[in-house]
């Protein structure tokens, strides 16, 4: 049984990502965990007392959270019924982040869908997006990000963006694994390089995927490019028809190596199709 927690602010990007979640898992027993969060500034008033709790704001955010999930949820089970998925309701005052992290390690959850609305390089700034600000902050499961207003498309091709200079371990790969084994779809390694030629360490990770995946369903290109990595990996995704792009999150990654370019931030926010990061 696969658990999966899908965020919602009740927006149409929210419930675009939940459709897409459903879809991607049609075949497959999930429990969805549809968790809305909020919180409460706390007055000077409330801090005195210790009883932000019991405030009339509180309440009122409670009973909206909890009606507009009871809403989803009853549109689900008449709608989208499916004996394999099980939906759960959460609504939780707090921050997003705390309350994520403490999920996944009390349900032991295995992946977080959430829409991202997109934003131009000015809203970047201002706004940071809930998506990106899970990205960066989750590191206990992987987070697929839908991008606004996509459409559901079975997926066939995906592109998964590497440096290889750091030590494949199988068991952070197995989400990867497990969507290509449901979908049977193709994925396109690419590696997207400044140098001319592989060291050995990274030769020796090629290997290693060549041994994870089955080879006949895996792709190796390499990418000699003078433009931005977000630009390489978005044309060559657009160039042969991907449906999701994947990439890896660690400390020196091709996502944070360039303190000018925050790889994650722009991927986010200007990808048109999912994408699946993985935290190792």
């Amino acid at each position: 049984m696969k658990k999966i927690i899908v965020p919602t602010d009740f927006s149409d990007n929210a419930w675009d990502a939940l459709i897409y979640a459903i879809r991607l898992f049609d075949d497959i027993p999930c429990t969805f965990y549809i968790l809305n969060t909020f919180q409460v500034s706390p007055s000077r008033i409330t801090n005195i007392m210790h009883k932000k709790r019991d405030t009339h704001m509180y309440r009122m955010l409670k009973d909206t959270s909890e009606k507009a999930l009871k809403k989803i949820e009853n549109h689900l089970n008449d709608n989208l019924l499916n004996d394999k998925h099980e939906y759960k309701i959460l609504s939780k005052s707090g921050a997003l982040i705390t309350i994520l992290k403490n999920l996944i390690s009390k349900e032991n959850i295995d992946l977080i869908i959430m829409g991202t609305t997109g934003a131009s390089r000015i809203k970047e700034v201002f706004m940071g997006s809930n998506a990106v600000k899970v990205i960066k902050h989750i590191d206990l499961c992987p987070v697929l990000s839908v991008p606004k207003s996509y459409e559901y498309q079975e997926l066939e091709q995906v592109v998964f963006a590497t440096d290889h200079k750091r030590y494949y371990n199988t068991v952070e790969l197995t989400c990867l694994l497990e969507l290509q084994l449901i979908h049977n779809f193709m994925i396109s390694i690419i590696h997207i390089k400044k140098e001319n030629s592989l060291n050995t360490i990274q030769k020796q990770n090629i290997e290693i995927l060549k041994q994870f995946f089955e080879t006949d369903t895996i792709t190796f290109q390499e990418i000699l490019t003078n433009t931005t990595v977000e630009k390489a990996i978005h044309k060559y995704a657009s160039k042969h028809d991907a449906n999701m792009i994947c990439l890896l999150n660690y400390e020196h990654s091709i996502i944070e190596k360039l303190t000018h370019e925050p790889i994650i931030n722009r991927v986010s926010f200007h990808s048109a199709i999912p994408l699946l990061i993985i935290p190792v």
